[in-house]
């Protein structure tokens, strides 16, 4: 997000939602969870969700709708990385880094039960129980 930030040159204000579905798990439960809800009205502003990956959908579709209720005058989609394979509740992704395949991945904000957030790369997750190790 920050550096995403640093190369928009316009006024930019940042909120945070915070959204759960995947919870300890490596795969979604299907239930999206609030975990941290905006701070500022979004009424009449141009909305870019930042999302750092898309793969079933139904969290981003969730958010959108979420969203909308809120009468913003727009709603776009940025995501680093998009699994296509995993695709079951399809969304436009208005600006996208990365498509990868059906593996998990850590590392660059990405994490396995809220480890290796703060690897300076993205990685794919072999063995849970190792990326757990110190």
């Amino acid at each position: 997000m920050a550096d995403l930030c640093r190369q928009i040159d316009l006024p930019v204000s940042c909120e945070f939602l915070g959204l759960q579905s995947y919870g300890d798990a490596t795969t979604t439960s299907g239930v999206v969870r609030i975990t941290s809800d905006l701070t500022r009205p979004i009424a009449g502003k141009d909305v870019l969700i930042v999302e750092d990956i898309v793969d079933t959908g139904l969290t981003m579709a969730y958010l959108q709708e979420f969203l909308k209720t809120r009468h913003p005058k727009s709603v776009k989609v940025c995501a680093l990385l998009h699994k296509p394979e995993r695709m079951v509740q399809p969304v436009t992704i208005d600006y996208l880094g990365f498509t990868i395949p059906n593996v998990f991945v850590v590392g660059y904000g990405l994490d396995y039960q809220q480890i290796c957030r703060n690897l300076p790369y993205i990685g794919v997750v072999e063995d849970p129980v190792e990326a757990k190790k110190p």
